[in-house]
């Protein structure tokens, strides 16, 4: 295990220093960049988004070595991106300290990266990514997936899973999932339902739309009081 976080985070740190970003620390098996500190440039979003590409695609490039995967698994990871105001500087005891970042967007991007496992989406965003990205959009493929209030938080974000490529999903998926969500929100369950259902129909194994799909049949028996259009999280 040793062995292969070593050779994992060699390749994933060195893409990330490559388009500009600082390696905060390491918290366990995963990897806090900041985009920012010490060093700014004018598109540090698009520069993480970038590096969270690369980091994509430098997957099959990580060697397993000796590592067995349990059968119908496969290696992958989950990246979260926010942008906002952090606190920097030097952190810790008299005789210990560590260059890092605190503050409320630093856990935003914490709860980000571990939706993705719930949306099923590899790089999630939030909407101050997307619209700092806008002016430089480099190709970039956002497609917003709902509105979360995560844990300790009761303001809605707007999540976007970044895309390789628009040709990853249909026009007929888009056009669906965003019928559909548009649909959710207003509260009308069963037209949402029937839009995430459509969306099933071009891309089966999209999590985001069979979640989506449940939650409106869910709602549709038991909807939700004071309905603002936001899921709320619990959970890290």
């Amino acid at each position: 295990i040793v062995a292969f976080l070593n050779r994992y985070f060699t390749i994933m740190c060195t893409i990330i220093k490559k388009h500009g970003g600082t390696i905060d620390k390491f918290i366990g098996d995963a990897i806090m960049a900041l985009f920012g500190a010490p060093v700014s440039y004018e598109d540090n979003c698009r520069r993480a988004v970038a590096a969270a590409n690369e980091m994509r695609e430098a997957l099959s490039l990580v060697p397993l070595g000796d590592l067995q995967m349990p059968e119908g698994m496969k290696f992958n990871i989950g990246i979260g991106i926010h942008y906002g105001d952090v606190i920097v500087g030097s952190i810790g005891s008299s005789d210990k300290t560590d260059y890092s970042v605190i503050g409320d967007s630093v856990n935003l991007a914490s709860r980000l990266e571990g939706l993705t496992k719930t949306y099923g989406a590899m790089v999630l965003v939030s909407e101050s990514v997307k619209k700092d990205v806008a002016d430089n959009p480099d190709g970039f493929v956002f497609r917003r997936l709902d509105d979360v209030k995560v844990k300790g938080k009761t303001t809605p974000v707007p999540i976007y899973a970044v895309d390789k490529n628009i040709e990853e999903f249909s026009a007929i998926y888009r056009d669906s999932y965003a019928k559909g969500f548009d649909l959710y929100k207003r509260g009308v369950w069963k037209l949402a339902e029937e839009c995430f259902e459509k969306a099933l129909e071009e891309a089966p194994n999209d999590k985001a739309a069979s979640l989506m799909k449940g939650r409106c049949q869910e709602f549709e028996l038991n909807p939700p009081q004071n309905w603002d259009g936001a899921i709320a999280f619990t959970t890290k």
